[in-house]
């Protein structure tokens, strides 16, 4: 069994006509995963399953991809092992499976309890969806049944899968200091050697591209499917009034995680060199794109008179309609050209190209920090960086800085309401809101992360006792001196 992705390009340079029209009237979608067997052979029912990812909550092509691995791997081990397919698997099955993913004798075939946990929950949406759908008549797990307390003391029920491994636990946070960042950025990216001179065996292009992206990751904590999907005419312009030094932004919906938009803070010189890029880098990528006829991808679709709110689109029946960015989803942001009020083409809408003044990919992203972070190490830097890497960057370094300033604002009688509600709760859930996390569980990861934030609690916390032991005292001297001017005696 094998993975391959729809490429419509790759369609219409076969032949294939309106490849992207043609994929659209079978329900599938530019990126979208599917399986062959070994002999060659189609299993259609398999695969529709992952083209429904998309309206199965699973909305980021980084998860479609996850999602066709784990039901890969679990294909090939019930052919090569159980002589199964996965439509005959039942639960004697997942037990032989965890055995040869979690125990097995060899150490390097074993794979981490997250992993595991990862690919249970991969093939629970498959199985809950092939039952929905009548192909099984019961998936291959045990499940059993508890419940929280929600609102109002009502109980919510919850199915809980039973192949889930509790001791599971997230790895450590990967993180950069401020001194690694920099040689990421300087070395790394721009190519510069470790005493900041240029380096003239440097061959790295859109040197200036890929620093901007680093920088707007670690100072936002956007996700790269985020900060790639980012179309210019929707990017503010920088705001200085009052001393502003960033200015707020509202992530379109379909780009983030679970369709959560949120609001996040552009500093202003990151939105400058956003700019300087755009008007440099990426416009010498545009007119080497114009000296060659402006050639338009397969499925590419046009827009015009675009602005901060939107972009006008053509509809089914051929009319043009104002779409706000808000709704415009990554697999439209990536194949949206915009045109002038004369119909000239100005360009992808993306702010990011490639050479060919395409969208950057997300792969293409992952190598570009990949091929930084060894030029890092050849250089002597312990560097090892993804774009993941920098959100957590982002997360550990703001979650100090907001702990320091609120142990600082934090007066007695907030100190007597609750020490760590305050100095822990509140920067949590400002860090989580700038994050996109929909629960602040998942913010604490970052918590044990921070170089400063276990001493400044801990000296909270000591000082919150001190003062509270002091003041006692106080109460009781000042409740046992009218005691004894009452009765006379030096004590009880």
């Amino acid at each position: 069994m094998e993975i391959f992705f729809t490429d419509p390009e790759a369609l219409e340079a076969a032949g294939v006509a309106e490849a992207q029209k043609a994929l659209q009237r079978h329900g599938l979608h530019a990126g979208a995963p599917f399986i062959l067997s070994e002999d060659g052979s189609y299993d259609v029912h398999l695969n529709r399953f992952l083209w429904s990812l998309p309206t199965l909550g699973v909305r980021s092509a980084n998860s479609w991809r996850a999602y066709a691995l784990d039901l890969l791997t679990w294909g090939r081990f019930l052919h090569e092992h159980r002589g199964k397919t996965v439509w005959q698997a039942d639960r004697d099955d997942i037990t032989a499976f965890h055995r040869a993913r979690r125990v097995a004798p060899d150490p390097t075939q074993v794979v981490s309890a997250s992993t595991w946990n990862r690919g249970v929950a991969a093939l629970d949406k498959f199985y809950n969806w092939a039952t929905d759908e009548g192909l099984v008549t019961r998936t291959p797990f045990k499940y059993h049944d508890s419940s929280r307390s929600a609102d109002f003391g009502r109980q919510v029920p919850i199915r809980h899968n039973r192949a889930v491994e509790r001791a599971a636990k997230r790895g450590d946070v990967q993180f950069l200091s401020v001194p690694r960042y920099a040689a990421f950025r300087d070395v790394g990216l721009r190519g510069q050697r470790p005493s900041g001179a240029t380096d003239p065996s440097f061959r790295g292009r859109n040197a200036e591209r890929n620093v901007v992206m680093a920088e707007l990751l670690v100072t936002t904590g956007l996700r790269i499917e985020e900060a790639a999907s980012l179309c210019w005419p929707e990017l503010p312009g920088p705001d200085r009034q009052d001393g502003r030094r960033s200015v707020a932004f509202d992530l379109a919906p379909p780009t983030a995680k679970r369709d959560k938009g949120r609001r996040i803070l552009l500093p202003n010189r990151i939105v400058a060199a956003m700019a300087d890029y755009m008007e440099i880098e990426r416009s010498l990528v545009l007119d080497r794109w114009r000296a060659r006829g402006c050639p338009l991808p397969a499925g590419a679709v046009l827009g015009s008179h675009a602005d901060q709110r939107g972009v006008r689109m053509p509809t089914k029946d051929g009319r043009l309609r104002k779409v706000p960015w808000s709704r415009i989803a990554p697999s439209i942001r990536s194949r949206l050209f915009l045109t002038d009020e004369q119909d000239r083409l100005l360009g992808p809408a993306c702010v990011w190209l490639g050479q060919e003044a395409r969208p950057v990919t997300l792969s293409a992203w992952e190598s570009v920090f990949v091929r930084a972070s060894e030029r890092c190490r050849t250089n002597g830097f312990d560097v090892a960086a993804t774009p993941h890497v920098l959100r957590h960057t982002f997360a550990v370094h703001l979650l100090s800085a907001l702990i320091h300033e609120q142990i600082g604002s934090v007066d007695r009688q907030d100190m007597a309401d609750g020490v760590y509600r305050r100095i822990i709760g509140d920067p949590l859930d400002h860090l989580r809101r700038l994050l996109g996390h929909s629960s602040i569980t998942t913010t604490y990861i970052y918590l044990d992360c921070t170089d400063q934030a276990q001493s400044l609690i801990d000296g909270a916390v000591d000082a919150w006792t001190s003062e509270v032991a002091a003041t006692a005292a106080q109460v009781a001297q000042e409740v046992q001196r009218p005691v004894e001017q009452v009765w006379g005696v030096n004590s009880w």
